[in-house]
């Protein structure tokens, strides 16, 4: 009977033991879940080896997608941007290295060379000075005969703050254009004649021949006032002197200007010049290029992307055989248009119908006649009618295909900057033209 009292009251307090047991696991839990440990696999011959402790994440480490950092903990690598490519430089023209290229220009521009030397003998040959004597003579007619009438009128009527000035169709004819514009620091000259080259010593002889190439290749810009576009064509490929480099060259030492350098290829001509009385070194840039819709549309392209670039403060027009009145050349009449503020011209330039009267402010010179002959499809009524409303200033020089200056016009176009900006057309068809 005791041994039954006992092993009862043994199995109450071992059930009694068990419950309070369970209920302290149960409490313990609830607080806080006990940790899963596993445990790990001895090595064996291993000598009380420290566990490796787990490496912690990186910062920048990619989260899941149902993953949130921690706004306290978690650090978010800043995003280093790329850098932008740098933009390839233009290509460097090749440099014409030549200790005499300035009594190069002067020989074959009938002046006496500044050095000694082969160029310098050459100078004292009967063939130089009879072409000297040719060309002094007639250069003093040129600039009595021109360029001082035009050089009076700009001082009176023009005397804009241009530094880059763009002249289409141009071909050599950089006098006319350093005439208007003497304070520009950029000429961009444009044409279908070839670059060509600046001689040495060797390539001008014999004299004769060189002397008497020239003197016809000025003939009629020094007399009529502009450059034959068929004739150039001929001259600068039968020529000793082949290219318009020996013409731009000329120009510049009869103006009084010194040649720094010369960079040139196949289709392209840079001129770095001084002018006495200036500051600073001026460039001249010669294209070879097509300025039609198809050939702007090829490698004439870039052509017109260096202009826009050179931002021009305004185009020149003369001579220019009327051919922005064309579909054909609307491309360049109206990147002209859009891109200089101010425009010189005759009436070969661009057509009266282009100018948005909201936009441009006319100023009229001298009278309007008829085309020549072989241009007077392109006759403008219209601008004959606003010459006859009055308003024109005198104009007292030639210009254009006018010998005479009874008979020659002028027309500055100047962007009025206080009128609402008008949208430059840009079909690639012209108005039609009107007729009488």
């Amino acid at each position: 009977m005791k041994f039954q009292r006992r092993v009862g009251l043994l199995l109450f307090f071992f059930i009694f033991r068990c419950a309070i047991q369970a209920q302290d696991a149960k409490t313990e839990y609830l607080v806080e879940p006990p940790a899963v440990h596993k445990k790990k696999p001895v090595q064996k011959n291993s000598i009380a080896a420290k566990p490796t402790p787990t490496p912690k994440p990186s910062p920048t480490a990619k989260l899941a997608k149902h993953d949130k950092p921690a706004a306290t903990t978690a650090t978010v690598a800043p995003k280093i941007a790329k850098p932008s490519p740098t933009p390839k430089p233009e290509p460097q023209l090749p440099k014409i290295q030549r200790a005499d290229t300035n009594d190069i220009a002067r020989l074959i521009a009938g002046m006496k060379p500044l050095g000694s030397g082969p160029v310098a003998e050459l100078a004292k040959t009967s063939e130089w000075t009879n072409h000297a004597t040719y060309m002094d003579g007639r250069w003093q007619r040129f600039e009595t005969g021109r360029l001082l009438a035009i050089k009076a009128w700009r001082k009176k009527e023009f005397q804009p703050d241009v530094k880059t000035v763009f002249y289409p169709f141009s071909g050599p004819d950089f006098i006319y254009l350093a005439t208007y514009f003497p304070d520009a620091t950029t000429y961009i000259l444009c044409g279908l004649e070839p670059v060509g080259d600046l001689p040495t010593v060797d390539k001008i002889q014999p004299l004769d021949a060189t002397f008497g190439w020239l003197q016809s290749s000025f003939k009629t810009l020094l007399v009529a006032g502009y450059f034959v576009t068929k004739d150039m064509g001929v001259d600068l490929k039968m020529s000793p002197l082949q290219g318009t480099l020996p013409l731009l060259c000329v120009m510049l030492v009869r103006s009084g200007d010194h040649i720094v350098s010369i960079a040139r290829d196949a289709n392209h001509a840079e001129i770095k010049f001084t002018t006495p009385g200036s500051s600073g070194t001026r460039t001249l840039h010669y294209f070879c290029t097509d300025l039609s819709n198809s050939g702007l549309a090829g490698k004439g392209g870039a052509f017109l992307e260096f202009v826009k670039r050179s931002h021009p403060g305004a185009a020149y027009f003369k001579a220019a055989s009327y051919l922005t009145h064309e579909p054909e050349f609307s491309t360049v009449r109206n990147a002209v248009l859009a891109n200089c503020p101010l425009i010189v011209q005759d009436d070969s330039g661009i057509p009266l119908r282009c100018f948005d009267t909201a936009r441009w402010r006319l100023q009229l010179y001298g009278v309007y006649a008829p085309p020549l002959d072989i241009f007077k499809k392109y006759d403008q009524p219209d601008l004959a009618a606003l010459y006859a409303k009055g308003g024109a200033k005198p104009l007292n020089f030639r210009t254009g295909y006018h010998w005479d200056h009874n008979t020659a016009n002028l027309m500055v176009a100047t962007v009025d900057a206080h009128a609402a900006s008008s949208p430059v057309p840009t079909k690639s068809a012209a108005p039609a033209r009107s007729s009488r």
